[in-house]
């Protein structure tokens, strides 16, 4: 009889200033999708100074999606399994960016962050985030969540389209880039996990529609955007949005300076490490990437086990 059944479902998902849309880039993560959206009303509008590199393409003004927002349709509640206790484990982090009806990151990839080159939009500069894009279609207008609780620090720029900064702790900054100027948050503003943001700016430039994402330790950093940054890009002094890139010639790296890759940190701090992994749900993505799954008879910490079938896999489909 099986003892256990251990399911991994993986999802795809796309990435930011990245490779143009007629080709898939090729640093591409993985995501097991997680969270359903919530909504939030809509405050007024935030204005705010430039924040774009000098090296990026000539940006005509931003205008506001054409997209108008909409409430997410409800997804069935998550069945998550129980501690020892008893009581539910319920995830900390979540993904940033979502579709209506389905779990958070579903149906979307990355290009991988900070330690990847931006070689065809910006040779010869690190990456400092992660560009996220539907796996199908335009990603305009995609709706943009807060990934964890916080406040809203920063919302304004025209990176091009709006950025918003949560702060989640003295040193834990996510920071979400090219979004439509009416933003559904605004500074001082505390936001819960999965809170909507706004939506995904669509651009007028050649580039393809896409949010820039990252978590950093820092708000401003001197030598990045702080009082006397390095180099000269476009942001300026005191710039919280920052540059988004960072020159590979650089004697220091991103992650030297306080940038890190949002997926891991997330993935590092989703559940407790005391999870004992009851983990709740898993739901097969939209595009899994395998048919199917092995079943085995014990779970790999669990010394010698064999496996004894293949389970069939269907988008949407739910197991504990």
């Amino acid at each position: 009889m099986v003892k256990v059944l251990t399911l991994l479902f993986v999802l795809l998902v796309l990435s930011e200033c990245s490779t143009p849309s007629t080709s898939a880039p090729t640093n591409v993560t993985p995501i097991v999708a997680t969270h359903v959206q919530r909504d939030l009303a809509t405050p007024a509008p935030i204005s705010a100074p430039t924040a774009t590199p000098l090296t990026a393409p000539a940006i005509a003004p931003a205008q506001p999606s054409t997209i108008p927002p909409e409430r997410p349709t409800a997804l069935p509640p998550l069945l998550p399994s129980p501690t020892a206790s008893g009581a539910a484990i319920i995830p900390s982090f979540s993904y940033p960016i979502g579709m209506p009806g389905k779990p958070l990151g579903d149906g979307f990839f990355i290009r991988d962050g900070a330690q990847v080159e931006n070689t065809w939009y910006n040779p010869g500069y690190w990456h400092t985030g992660e560009d996220w894009y539907t796996m199908r279609g335009d990603t305009a207008g995609a709706r943009v969540y807060a990934v964890t609780d916080g406040e809203v620090v920063y919302a304004g720029a025209n990176y091009p389209g709006r950025v918003v900064i949560v702060r989640h702790a003295p040193d834990l900054y996510s920071m979400y880039g090219h979004l439509d100027p009416s933003l559904k948050v605004q500074v001082g503003q505390q936001i819960k996990r999965g809170d909507i943001l706004g939506t995904v700016l669509r651009r007028g430039d050649k580039t393809p529609n896409h949010l820039h994402f990252e978590i950093r330790t820092f708000l401003t950093a001197r030598e990045v955007n702080g009082d006397t940054p390095r180099y000269s890009f476009r942001c300026g002094v005191n710039c919280p949005p920052g540059p988004g890139y960072w020159p590979m010639n650089a004697p220091d790296l991103p992650s030297d300076l306080g940038w890190r890759i949002p997926t891991h940190v997330m993935a590092q701090r989703m559940f407790p490490s005391d999870a004992g992994g009851q983990l709740g749900e898993v739901v097969v993505a939209t595009q899994p990437i395998s048919s199917s799954v092995s079943l085995w008879s014990a779970s790999p910490d669990q010394g010698t086990r064999e496996a004894v079938g293949e389970l069939e896999l269907h988008p949407g489909e739910r197991f504990r």
